[in-house]
């Protein structure tokens, strides 16, 4: 309970403990005004209340805008900083917001929801899965029949020299309409692994689907807890900055009574300075932060993202039991990456079948029927021959139709229909370049076959890497709060030490402002190690392939 009440206190220490010395600072005696006193030690004095109303207007500001609060070692509470405690960097714009014109409350369950369904990148991936969907669809079609229609109407007008040593006169308009049904038992198996190399590339880009919405989950998580994380920052400059006005005024009331020199208070003067200008950084960084993730979420920059959270925890998401071994084991099983290098190598293996079909033989069979009409008579005779072959075959030969009957005809001439029906196989072998064409691209599919399987490989060292690298990273992340903890209990009882020895006179300004200085890095480190811990559980998370909406926002450990 003691611990708590400390780190309850970190934030404002060093400024209440300023604050109680400048309070002594109002009861001391006027020095004396006479002539032996250096004149530029004593400019005019206004008067102690207007001192004790400053130093009261200090004191309720300073509480007023308590802010980051360290309420147990590994835990902040982070209060939304009053717009007075900013600088204001351009008229008519708000010191927090910047550039924004409205402002949104977030959540970390909310900003990871909006990116699964606003990202751009998970939308383009999408857009290359149903892509891959359709042309695996249009792979289906080699397995149905091929439809053959056409329609050819032409006038026809001459003389047709038959190999009989007749001569019939043509003149007749005619009409050829072949219809009919070509489907192909066999091509050396091309329909086969086009379709199965097609399947496989969908599956892939499922996988990387998978693969690109982890990443931007994880993306999602890192933007969030640095918006987090900038937010706790602006707490502790404004808390800096605080303390170096308080101490300002403190060297200003004691320049005004004689009890220190210019310099002093040109070193204060400083001191103020740098820690408004690392305020106003800090004001930029945490707008900056806010657009970075509004822009993976894909809203409009207009908005001011602001954290709806207030306190930050340390957030242990992976079991601290689960040795390396069975997390990299994990990752093998679960890593959308290298189930989809295994489906391109599969589909890889597929295409040295796609490549060696040309040189196998086809089997095509066909069936069909072809309507003709022509103004033609009745004949006589018994014979006809029909041997005119028919344009718009149905691959090979085609229909044929009588352009000239060898008879007699009798009767007038009309325009009249007849069918001409059509079955049968074929069988063609047909290769190119004696082979050598064909050859040669069996050759460089099997190369494109090993380069998948060498990326696959290469991916799994790159999982195996990333599983490790995280890893450690958690772990060091986690002892760095231990240590900062450390850290800033030291920073604070410097600056309480250099705070008393300035109070009984044994010590200077300049020792309270390095002690200031180190306890502002030292709560910088501290918040930077919590915030840095709960991204790297998040990436060992997505080092793993477990990660999720569920399992980033996850109370316990996910996996035990």
């Amino acid at each position: 309970m003691q611990q708590n009440r400390l780190f309850l206190q970190l934030s404002r220490h060093s400024m209440l403990a300023l604050l109680y010395y400048l309070s002594l600072l109002t009861t001391l005696p006027a020095f004396s005004q006479s002539t032996n006193q250096p004149l530029q030690l004593r400019p005019p004095f206004n008067g102690d209340q207007q001192v004790v109303n400053q130093l009261d207007s200090i004191a309720k500001e300073a509480q007023d805008t308590e802010g980051a609060l360290f309420v147990k070692p590994d835990e902040v509470t982070v209060k939304a900083p009053m717009l007075k405690a900013l600088i204001e960097l351009h008229q008519n714009q708000s010191p927090y917001g910047l550039d924004a014109e409205s402002a949104q409350s977030i959540t970390l369950r909310q900003v990871l929801i909006e990116a699964l369904g606003s990202n751009l990148d998970i939308k383009i991936t999408n857009s290359d899965l149903e892509s891959n969907r359709w042309k695996f669809i249009s792979t289906l079609g080699n397995f149905l029949p091929v439809i053959v229609n056409a329609v050819s109407y032409q006038s026809i007008k001459g003389n047709f020299a038959s190999p009989f040593g007749a001569l019939s006169p043509v003149n007749s308009p005619f009409l050829t309409i072949p219809s009919g049904l070509q489907y192909t038992f066999f091509s050396g198996g091309a329909n086969l692994f086009t379709a199965k190399k097609a399947k496989h590339e969908f599956n892939a880009s499922k996988f990387d689907l998978g693969r690109n919405t982890n990443d931007i989950l994880s993306d999602t998580a890192r933007l969030y807890y640095d918006l987090v994380l900038q937010d706790v920052l602006l707490q502790i400059r404004i808390k800096a900055v605080q303390t170096s006005e308080a101490l300002l005024t403190k060297n200003q009331i004691q320049y005004q009574f004689g009890a220190n020199t210019k310099l002093d208070v040109l070193q204060a003067q400083t001191q103020l300075a740098r820690d408004r200008q690392a305020l106003i950084s800090q004001q930029v960084a945490r707008r900056k932060a806010a657009i970075a993730l509004s822009t993976t979420l894909n809203q409009n920059g207009d908005d001011d993202l602001i954290v709806g959270e207030r306190t930050v925890s340390k957030i242990r998401l992976i079991d601290d039991n689960k040795k390396i071994a069975e997390l990299i084991q994990t990752a093998i099983e679960a890593r959308p990456e290298l189930k989809k290098w295994e489906q391109l190598r599969l589909a890889a293996r597929d295409a040295i079948h796609i490549a060696f079909a040309p040189l196998l033989p086809q089997v095509i069979g066909q069936a069909g029927l072809a309507t003709t009409g022509a103004n033609v008579a009745r004949t006589t005779s018994s014979t006809a021959i029909a041997n005119a072959p028919l344009t718009g075959g149905f691959g090979v030969g085609g229909f044929g139709t009588s352009l000239a009957s060898i008879g007699n005809t009798s009767g007038p001439k009309k325009f009249d229909l007849a069918e001409i029906y059509l079955i049968g196989i074929n069988v063609q072998w047909q290769i190119g370049g004696m082979g050598l064409t064909d050859f040669a691209k069996v050759r460089a599919a099997k190369w494109q076959a090993r380069k998948a399987q060498t990326e696959f490989a290469r991916e799994l060292t790159w999982v195996c890497r990333e599983v490790r690298d995280s890893y450690l990273n958690s772990l060091d992340q986690e002892n760095l709060i231990l240590a900062t903890t450390d850290e800033v209990n030291s920073a604070r009882e410097q600056l309480r030490v250099a705070v008393t020895r300035l109070e009984e006179g044994v010590g200077i300004d300049l020792d309270v402002v390095n002690a200031q200085r180190n306890y502002t890095d030292a709560l910088i480190s501290k918040a930077n190690a919590i915030v840095k811990f709960n991204q790297a559980q998040v990436a060992l998370l997505r080092a793993t392939g477990q990660i999720s909406i569920g399992s980033i926002t996850s109370p316990k450990p996910v996996l035990q």
